[in-house]
């Protein structure tokens, strides 16, 4: 009898244990993760501190809905870059990984991808994902150009916006207006500008690095220093025209009508100039490594300060430029081709029309013009 009880126990336990796994298994919760010279220092002039009231609807013309800009997908992603063909009135998108670019001999011709026609003249350009964003200064407005979609709005901003960056961190667009004297802060999904901070002068270029924003003024030896709602003007001994700031905290400076490349640096407030080299300076972009590269107007070249320092011949009046991986990609506009180099040789033109300005990166979840 007690063998027959031990056993029947036994039974009810292992019963136990299935029922209590299958229970178990049937209501664990699934997890998911979820995307994730000394230089002195001015204070600004009332009136520059950050406001906070938001600005009036603006005009918008819209050809469809846009999607997010902060939607992205990270699989099968393919890259292109845009270039602005300002005299055309128009973007270019072409595939810089192409099986041309590998050859040991000579350059090849890379072809274009995709045009998209804009309502205005493109200058300066910035992205995030598949998504353009353009500015038109002389209309006063800018443009957001989903290549994913197809679709393109067109909203003013601000009296002649210039620059235009992306900032990853705080998912938004600042844009320096020029003859508004305002840094504007943009939503990257409706055009509409947030906030406003004020400038003593008319901002050009800006750089955005962390919580601070790097601004030139035209015509100005002075930096703006824009941080937590409050402006710093910082004397530079210079006339800062285009900026970029390298990965030590350097800020890299052109000068305004001066054959001189500057770097700036905020932590002794000094200010030297760059390693000879270059005729003309113009615009920057920093490579992988974290080297400064620019190009030389004067010297129809773009030019790395790498260890040696290398100069690279790209044709006559090249602006701006970009890298994808250890390509940089520079807009000629002299000859209306985008010229790309790599391992300091030219490996790959585009051939495009005269009057050529901005360059983006894009990625997109699969080919465009498909």
């Amino acid at each position: 009898m007690r063998g027959v009880a031990l056993r029947m126990l036994a039974w009810a336990v292992m019963v136990g244990l299935v029922f209590g796994a299958c229970t178990t298994a049937e209501t664990s919760p699934t997890t998911t993760a979820t995307p994730p010279s000394p230089s002195t220092t001015d204070t600004a002039p009332p009136g520059s501190a950050l406001e906070s009231t938001p600005v009036p609807s603006a005009e918008v013309t819209t050809t469809e809905p846009a999607a997010s800009a902060t939607t992205t997908t990270r699989s099968d992603r393919v890259v292109y870059v845009v270039v602005a063909e300002e005299e055309a009135g128009r973007l270019a998108i072409f595939e810089p990984a192409g099986p041309c670019v590998d050859e040991a001999t000579s350059s090849c011709e890379v072809p274009v991808r995709l045009r998209v026609d804009l309502p205005e003249r493109p200058h300066n350009l910035a992205a995030v994902d598949g998504v353009v964003f353009v500015s038109h200064p002389a209309a006063g407005s800018i443009s957001r150009v989903d290549l994913a979609t197809g679709s393109i709005v067109t909203s003013v901003v601000g009296t002649e916006p210039h620059d235009i960056k992306y900032a990853p961190s705080t998912r938004l667009l600042y844009v320096t207006d020029e003859s508004g004297r305002r840094l504007l802060t943009v939503d990257p999904d409706t055009l509409q500008v947030l906030e406003t901070v004020d400038l003593p002068a008319e901002p050009h270029d800006l750089a955005v690095v962390g919580d601070v924003i790097w601004v030139t003024l035209v015509g100005r030896s002075s930096l703006a220093r824009v941080s937590g709602g409050e402006v710093e003007i910082i004397s530079t001994g210079g006339l800062p025209h285009d900026l970029i700031v390298a990965v030590d905290g350097r800020v890299w400076f052109t000068n305004w009508g001066l054959p001189v490349l500057s770097v700036f640096d905020p932590e002794t407030g000094s200010t030297v100039r760059a390693p000879a080299g270059v005729a003309e300076p113009h615009h920057f972009a920093l490579a992988p490594d974290g080297a400064v590269w620019v190009s030389d107007n004067g010297g129809s070249s773009i030019v790395g300060f790498t260890e040696p320092q290398v100069a690279v011949e790209v044709g006559p009046v090249p602006h701006h430029l970009a890298f994808v991986g250890d390509t940089v990609v520079v807009a000629v506009s002299g000859s209306g081709q985008a010229v790309q180099v790599r391992n300091g040789r030219v490996v790959g033109r585009t051939q495009l029309t005269p009057g050529l300005h901005g360059v983006a990166v894009i990625e997109v979840a699969g080919p465009l013009g498909e």
